[in-house]
């Protein structure tokens, strides 16, 4: 365990109890922003409804960092708009045009007694709104209806027609018009046909009509007959078009997207709906049009414009689909989406543009590691395949098993012109209610690089979004990445052998195969920039570290700079001294650091940035920052170390030594909690923490089957109770444990 104090040797703390997020961890340069004010709790429960007022809207980064203390709370959250947005945007008659529900996934879900799994399968087909909005409105993919009233399509007698019934019904009158329409053909006798082919051998008699499907076919002219009387093979006409087809413009004569009486879905109608639902789920599969690239806001709309929505990922120069791109959705009744958290645990908006509610679930955050236990438990050979099995969008458990297990589900309906958001680390799962249409995308604010750096990859999808994080804080800061790092060296290199006169391909006059050395691009720099300025949302305080940790203490340098009191510690070339005029701690010899310690790269925030330490294992060339040290798993200890003044006199003092998590001491696999709990080193240290302190806890088993070390301030020491509730770096949660 490391400490900012010294510690006599390493042990291990056991995490008991689940995290509470009560208090968050958090960086951000708007520190004076306020949480904002819930209006209220949907349906007395946790999630919180906001009505900003359109002061409050217009500024979509500093009202997320108002909602996100709630958030962090429920995992989900609901922002009404303001009236006069809603006013401002729009209609949709000719966006709705361009939509195409492209090869919709239709949704398999078996199980029973509330545990389901969810099989997608892809349907060739394609449809526009109205199409879809009719299959939506087929029998088997409506809503029940209330009692005493009917469903759509139903006759007096209260039968329901089937999709396969209104189609024959349809093709059956379609029929009927085409033969009223066409002649009667006359009788012709068998003499009187071989007369008309003797006479006209090259117009063979054309047959009747076949009442079956006919195929639009180029049939060739006379002139286009080979010599023997053939017809050359007939085409089909295949021609595309990304305009709205002929035939669609029929189908939007008088065609209207909204739904007639969406203030029929209240309170009450909803909850009905709900048990229907978990009654009925793997009845009647339903289609759901997801994930398709494309956004109905109007380019002029730049306040809460999903598909514009400032985003930090944007620095990185690429487009993401559906993280930093918008997706639409079309769903209908009982489309569903399973239990899992977003991609690198990202925030996610959805706005629902017309049509039905979404029935949205949550779980909050302090349930979330019993929320895993309960679906690792239900699903053991998934969770064995792969620990992140949850991101795989397929399994559902219903909220009435989950309030058996101790967990209690958040519940909340989302109407349309309303937003949903979903922060890091909060599970959500739902279902539609009927026909609608809405957008979402993912998006990143500054406060979410604490979580992305410790978000977890599905390994067993090939097409797994990721992020690197460190990349991001990379390009914020204006610093190049490693990729362009590697760039850069090369045209260096290139630039060299260009002055030594050995060039890197022949010259133009002599044949050879062309360099494939990779070469910049020399448009522009080689970081984001935003005008001429290059983003950096915050600078490191300390001239010895990239990191800006609120609980590491700052300190003045005896240059005016200032410097982390660790980092001094941590550096050998540096001192602490008292000042005379102040009283207080100040750090001397800042430009003895050597060049060769400014050049190392920390292991763990891969920069380069201010000075580290090696670990102290002969053969380790690891390095770390030392405000990284804790959060690496380094082990610190300080021992006596003896070195030689000028004139020969023996120089006693302790220094601080250093073992990275390979090297340093481990504990026993097969320890258990009675024999950490009877180690006296534990207890004894335990008991001398004092608050603010940087320690290492080390999970006994967590719930992953590991047992990694994770980092943390001390916030409170209960020494009657041997338990030291500590805040978890980078995560912010607060957890307790038992020592």
């Amino acid at each position: 365990m490391a400490s900012s104090s010294p510690s006599p040797t390493d042990f291990s703390v056991v995490v008991d109890k689940q995290p509470d997020p009560e208090t968050i961890y958090e960086k951000d340069p708007m520190d004076d922003v306020e949480p904002a004010v819930v209006d209220h709790y949907w349906d007395g429960g946790k999630v919180p409804v906001f009505k900003p007022t359109m002061e409050e809207f217009k500024d979509f980064a500093r009202y997320m960092k108002a909602v996100h203390p709630h958030g962090m709370k429920s995992g989900i959250c609901k922002i009404i708009p303001p009236a006069e947005w809603v006013a401002a945007n729009p209609p949709l008659d000719d966006k709705v045009k361009s939509i195409r529900v492209k090869n919709p996934i239709e949704q398999q879900i078996a199980g029973s007694n509330g545990e389901y799994s969810q099989v997608n399968f892809v349907k060739q087909r394609s449809y526009n709104l109205p199409q879809w909005r009719q299959l939506c409105e087929a029998s088997e993919h409506q809503p029940p209806a209330r009692r005493g009233e009917r469903r759509l399509n139903q006759n007096a007698r209260g039968q329901t027609e089937s999709a396969k019934q209104q189609r024959a019904r349809r093709a059956k009158k379609k029929l009927e018009e085409e033969q009223a329409m066409r002649t009667p053909v006359p009788e012709v006798k068998e003499e009187e046909i071989d007369t008309v082919m003797t006479d006209n051998p090259a117009h063979p008699p054309t047959p009747a009509k076949s009442p079956k499907r006919e195929h639009h076919l180029e049939t060739p002219e006379p002139s286009q007959l080979d010599s023997k009387g053939r017809q050359p093979r007939a085409r089909r006409s295949t021609r595309r078009s990304r305009k709205v087809e002929p035939e669609d413009d029929g189908l939007f004569e008088g065609f209207d997207y909204r739904l007639a009486n969406p203030e029929d879905f209240t309170p009450e109608r909803c909850a009905e709906l709900e048990k229907h639902y978990w009654k009925s789920l793997t009845f009647n599969s339903p289609l759901y049009g997801a994930d398709m690239p494309g956004s109905l806001f109007d380019e002029r709309t730049t306040c809460w414009n999903v598909a514009q929505l400032p985003n930090i990922l944007d620095c990185l120069g690429k487009k993401i689909p559906g993280v930093n791109t918008a997706y639409l959705y079309c769903g209908m009744w009982k489309s569903t989406f399973a239990w899992h958290l977003e991609d690198v645990d990202l925030y996610s908006i959805n706005y629902i543009h017309f049509g039905a509610p979404k029935q949205w679930y949550s779980i909050s955050q302090e349930d979330a590691p019993r929320f895993e236990s309960v679906m690792k438990a239900i699903w053991p050979n998934e969770a064995k395949k792969c620990d992140q099995f949850l991101r795989h969008k397929t399994f559902l458990v219903s909220p009435s098993l989950l309030a058996q297990r101790g967990i209690k589900v958040n519940r909340l309906v989302h109407y349309e012109h309303e937003f949903v958001i979903t922060f890091p680390y909060g599970y959500h799962s739902g279902y539609n209610l009927g026909y609608n249409c809405a957008e979402s995308v993912n998006f990143a604010t500054e406060a979410w690089l604490e979580y992305g750096r410790i978000a977890k990859k599905c390994e067993c999808i090939d097409d797994a979004v990721w992020v690197d994080v460190r990349e991001v804080e990379r390009k914020l800061r204006g610093e190049p990445t490693d990729s362009e790092s590697e760039s850069t060296d090369e045209d260096e290199d290139e630039d060299q052998e260009k002055s030594l006169g050995h060039p890197l391909s022949p010259p133009d006059s002599i044949d050879g195969p062309p360099s494939k050395r990779r070469k910049r691009d020399r448009r522009g720099p080689r970081f984001f920039k935003r005008g001429d300025e290059p983003v950096c949302l915050y600078k490191s305080p300390c001239c010895l570290c990239p990191n800006d940790f609120k609980h590491e203490t700052l300190l003045e340098t005896e240059d005016g700079l200032k410097a982390h009191r660790v980092c001094a510690l941590y550096t050998d070339e540096v001192s602490l001294k008292d000042d005379n005029e102040s009283g207080k701690e100040i750090v001397c010899n800042i430009n003895k650091v050597t060049k060769a310690r400014l050049n190392l790269k920390c292991t763990y925030c891969r920069l380069t940035k201010g000075s580290c330490f090696q670990c102290s294992e002969p053969s380790c060339v690891r390095a770390y920052h030392a405000t990284c040290a804790a959060l690496a798993g380094v082990a610190v200890q300080y021992l006596d170390s003896v070195s030689y003044a000028e004139d020969g006199t023996e120089l006693f003092e302790v220094k601080p030594h250093f073992k990275c998590k390979f090297h340093r001491t481990k504990r026993t696999k097969d320890a258990t909690v009675e024999q950490l709990e009877a180690d006296s080193t534990i207890t004894t240290y335990a008991q001398s923490l004092e608050k603010n302190e940087v320690v290492q806890a080390q999970y006994l088993k967590d719930f992953n089957g590991g047992t990694d070390i994770f980092a943390g301030v001390v916030l409170e020491n209960r020494k009657s109770e041997h338990t030291v509730v500590i805040e978890v770096i980078p995560e912010g949660l607060v957890r307790s444990c038992i020592l």
